[in-house]
């Protein structure tokens, strides 16, 4: 029993038991009352210190707060106990995913499936952070395993459509994608990828339809939004933050790999061999790398600078740069934001396959050339667009910009082009991605060698 504060006679308030007690923290929870469900299950801790069904629930209602390093601290405390429950290491598990840390996720996956091998919710968790690592093949066996477990599990069924999707196997994606959309009709998120699958397989009218669906199910779907224009034709002036920052976390785990396995992806190295052959092979004070990801920007121009910043959005990409030791300093912030707030200069601004997702570049090249000191370099790829257009947005839902409108913005923020060269910026269907590497020179005195 949990006491409660006394009445001046000497008489108890009330007391309550522990059961009630958690049967209000859940309701409160499920109603998504969750500060008065956080202050129920700690009061039951206290008197029920350990507790791992308690602990079980605090840690959902602190992950569903992205209070991740509580969440974490819950199910540990809990597991202490009880080492060989399937549920908590499950719930362990979807807290590593959720944090990015896929490797530790898919352990937590594997050990609630040696205690409980027809666990499918732990073979769907499992096979998703499998196709997230890249690791498809080991992904559709763990999903078709949970399937066989529970053939109408829909989130399963989306799981494999997405994993099917990244094979190259879009009609069996979206015949996956479809049974689960038959199981739970208007799933935003099932939607949402089945547009995608609509997209990859240049079958615009079927993906803008889907995208209408989510946009009406959920306004503030910005990642939705900004893939409706691309199918549609319109053209807006830069994607959703939002949209970069989701999609970038998600691609974290197996970016690396993907781009310059399959994608045959050489941009920075280009990029920075061209800069050497231009400069001369000059040293920079300080640069800055632009989107810097997971630092595979950054890492052909680390030993031309004696001090390198990385700035990106998304939190995944970078705590795999932070793992490269490539930069001196991270930074998690909008890249126009920073430059505009900034009070340094720099010698050297890197922009490797950024403005793919920056349509309009006004002023992200004014802010660059306000924190440039003269001299400095701008160096930057594209993916290039007719003359006729400044900017387009593609159905991909990249950006492409003109060399004419370059030299347009270039000229008008004090900025000479030292160069410009054509450039294949990915392989995509067994076609190079046309695209052009830039150098730009600020006009003025160079900067002193470090």
């Amino acid at each position: 029993m949990v006491k409660k504060e006394h009445n001046g006679d000497g008489q108890t308030a009330g007391t309550t038991d522990l059961q009630t007690l958690f049967m209000e923290a859940v309701q409160l929870h499920q109603s998504k009352q969750l500060a008065q469900a956080e202050e129920r299950y700690l009061l039951i801790l206290q008197a029920l210190p350990g507790n791992g069904k308690v602990l079980g629930n605090l840690g959902i209602l602190y992950r569903d707060q992205q209070r991740y390093p509580e969440a974490e601290q819950c199910y540990s405390q809990a597991l202490e106990r009880d080492p060989d429950d399937p549920l908590l290491h499950l719930n362990l598990g979807a807290v590593q995913e959720a944090r990015g840390e896929l490797g530790r996720a898919a352990s937590c996956f594997r050990r609630a499936l040696e205690l409980q091998p027809a666990n499918a919710k732990a073979l769907n968790n499992l096979g998703k952070v499998l196709c997230l690592q890249g690791l498809l093949a080991e992904a559709e066996a763990a999903v078709q395993r949970a399937l066989r477990l529970e053939p109408r599990y829909p989130m399963a069924l989306n799981n494999l459509g997405v994993i099917y999707s990244k094979q190259g196997k879009n009609e069996a994606a979206i015949g996956c994608l479809k049974k689960s959309l038959a199981l739970q009709p208007g799933d935003v998120n099932t939607l949402y990828n089945l547009a995608g699958v609509y997209n990859t397989a240049e079958k615009n009218e079927e993906a803008a339809l889907c995208l209408r669906q989510v946009v009406e199910l959920d306004p503030n779907h910005a990642a939705a939004r900004h893939m409706l224009a691309a199918c549609s034709g319109a053209t807006t002036e830069s994607a959703p933050p939002q949209y970069v920052e989701h999609t970038f976390d998600l691609y974290a785990a197996s970016f690396d790999a993907h781009l310059e396995g399959k994608l045959q992806y050489t941009v920075p190295a280009a990029l920075g061999a061209l800069l050497q052959e231009i400069s001369g092979g000059q040293r920079f004070a300080r640069a800055i790398d632009l989107g810097c990801g997971t630092g595979l920007s950054g890492r052909p121009f680390r030993d031309l600078a004696a001090s390198l910043i990385g700035i990106d959005l998304s939190a995944n990409m970078l705590a795999r740069a932070k793992e490269k030791n490539i930069y001196d300093r991270l930074i998690r912030q909008d890249i126009t934001a920073f430059l505009e707030g900034c009070p340094e200069q720099f010698d050297l601004f890197i922009a490797t396959d950024v403005f793919i997702y920056v349509g309009k570049l006004d002023r992200i090249f004014v802010a660059v050339s306000r924190s440039a000191a003269p001299g400095a370099f701008f160096v930057f790829s594209i993916e290039r667009a007719d003359d006729e257009d400044d900017y387009r947005l593609r159905c991909s839902g990249r950006y492409a910009q003109s060399p004419g409108s370059i030299n347009r913005l270039a000229a008008a923020n004090d900025f000479t082009v030292a160069a410009c060269r054509d450039h294949g910026i990915r392989r995509e269907k067994q076609q190079w991605i046309a695209g052009n590497l830039f150098i730009l020179k600020k006009n003025g005195p160079p900067p002193a060698a470090p």
